[in-house]
């Protein structure tokens, strides 16, 4: 089994080389990087250096933003078909913010769904000119470690409870659905062992989430349970607000900040309700925070 993978600098890339190397199953992983040496050098963005490593049949594994992927792609297609001979399959990342930012009213937020759904539009077509397979995973909330690789979700929660003595919240806080980068990395390697196992799978994209379903008090709780009792965010206290109040105490950040209100006025927002990761796995569910790396 040959697999491509791309973006394996990333935290979820990374997350997956070390969960297929645990794997029962046989797999040679090429992975390819702009920046890590021990890699095989390509940007996506440069699709012309792309060179096939053998003959045999391949699958493409991304967790590369998907824009560079689909890009990557549908030039190689239109301009270098034969080095697509022997793809038998993509498996990309794509992010759940493609649904939840479409409605924003800042520009980065919109321009960003609308490049998320485009380039998801564009990978599938051309991977249905091919014949082939196309699984689009957008993952919501990724957090964790690997490999001295962390998040920018749950990390950036940690490091504000840990300056603050205290941290406002909503009266009536969202919903949240958080997946760690471990629990990702199983689900895409499970895809993979499953195209294998048939002829074809059809093209679809997943909406994936972890196993637990909390609000942001909850969420926050469950993290100060399980770091050090030495750890300074243990002792941050959460107060909470009307949502009336809350929206209104961080309107001042809209006229420096558009994007940033935007992110704030989402903790009132349930972004929730996807699979669960171990529906797909066909696991034991995995509480929050998952500490296995």
């Amino acid at each position: 089994m040959n697999i491509y993978l791309f973006g394996r600098t990333s935290l979820s890339g990374e997350a997956f080389y070390k969960v297929s190397n645990l794997g029962r199953i046989k797999i040679n992983i090429y992975s390819f990087s702009r920046k890590n040496k021990s890699s095989i050098k390509l940007d996506l963005r440069e699709p012309r250096s792309f060179s096939l490593i053998d003959n045999e049949k391949f699958k493409i594994i991304s967790f590369a933003p998907i824009w560079d992927l689909s890009y990557f792609l549908n030039y190689l297609f239109n301009n270098q078909k034969d080095k697509l001979r022997n793809l038998d399959g993509v498996i990309a990342c794509s992010s759940t913010s493609a649904l939840t930012k479409r409605f924003e009213s800042n520009n980065f937020d919109k321009n960003l769904s609308e490049n998320l759904i485009s380039s998801e539009k564009k990978l599938i077509e051309v991977c249905e000119k091919l014949k082939i397979s196309c699984q689009i995973v957008r993952p919501t909330m990724i957090y964790g470690s690997v490999n001295g690789l962390e998040d920018k979700n749950i990390s950036r929660i940690l490091f504000i409870m840990r300056f603050f003595r205290f941290i406002l919240l909503p009266s009536n806080s969202g919903l949240r659905q958080p997946i760690h980068a471990t629990q990702l990395a199983k689900v895409i390697f499970y895809l993979v062992k499953k195209s294998y196992n048939k002829n074809k799978e059809r093209s679809k994209i997943i909406n994936l989430g972890g196993d637990e379903i909390f609000d942001y008090e909850q969420m926050i709780k469950h993290l100060q349970c399980s770091i050090s009792k030495r750890d300074p965010a243990r002792k941050c206290l959460i107060l909470k607000i009307p949502n009336r109040l809350f929206l209104i105490s961080i309107v001042p950040v809209m006229f420096f900040s558009p994007k940033t209100f935007a992110a704030l006025s989402r903790v009132c927002a349930n972004l929730s309700g996807f699979k669960k990761a171990c529906e797909i796995t066909k696991t034991n569910p995995i509480k929050f925070p998952y500490s296995k790396n």
